[in-house]
């Protein structure tokens, strides 16, 4: 099956991340962890999961380019697939990124699935996705809870792998964001809060191939 699936552990636990990858691994594309977990578990957590998944590390990098090429390498070392990072704080910034982690996938912010996104990064989201093609990004992050906004990035970058959050909790449909343009999925709260993560994840890969079924669009993907 081509699992186009991302789960996101939002959660401190180390033992209960590793516990819902391995039960998922064979479900789906891969998980996604962000700070909470690399602080409740220490940053070896990346290694270990990465014996049951590939590992994308939502970090949000936004800082000066030595201090992005420093936790880019020691996220290579550890064994990640991927690793994401913020692309306002300019182009010098986000090539570094790419320069330190040149096996790593690297996703690119252009727009965020919150509320209060509209004040400011979905406003420049035109600027960003150009930075992010320039400064060699492999894919983007764009939100599937808003289509409207998804299918304009989807136009702008067709070559790009666009991954979505905002799926579940936040309100999108994980159908109409692949429809809209979304090449892989993240949701996290609708799995790991289930209490049958394995049924959650086999009723949200029927609900991406039914979005995959009526895409008018190649579905792109990881080289």
């Amino acid at each position: 099956m081509d699992n186009r699936l991302i789960v996101a552990l939002d959660i401190f636990d180390g033992d209960r991340a590793i516990e819902i990858a391995s039960s998922l691994r064979e479900l789906i594309f891969a998980v996604k962890i962000n700070w909470p977990i690399i602080l409740g578990a220490g940053p070896d957590i990346v290694r270990e999961l990465s014996r049951h998944s590939r590992v994308i590390c939502d970090l949000k990098l936004a800082d000066i380019p030595n201090t992005n090429a420093l936790i880019t390498e020691k996220v290579a070392e550890l064994g990640a697939y991927g690793i994401i990072s913020h692309v306002f704080t300019g182009s010098d910034s986000l090539r570094a990124v790419r320069e330190s982690g040149r096996k790593l996938k690297l996703l690119a912010v252009v727009s965020m699935s919150h509320p209060g996104g509209s004040q400011f990064i979905n406003r420049i989201h035109e600027d960003l996705l150009a930075a992010a093609i320039s400064g060699g990004a492999d894919g983007v992050i764009a939100p599937g809870n808003n289509e409207s906004l998804l299918s304009e990035i989807r136009e702008m970058g067709r070559e790009l792998v666009i991954v979505s959050p905002g799926i579940g909790a936040q309100g999108g449909s994980a159908t109409k964001a692949v429809m809209a343009g979304s090449d892989y999925i993240i949701v996290g709260r609708s799995i790991y809060e289930s209490p049958d993560p394995v049924k959650a994840v086999e009723d949200l890969n029927r609900q991406i191939h039914e979005g995959m079924a009526a895409r008018s669009t190649r579905m792109n993907t990881f080289s």
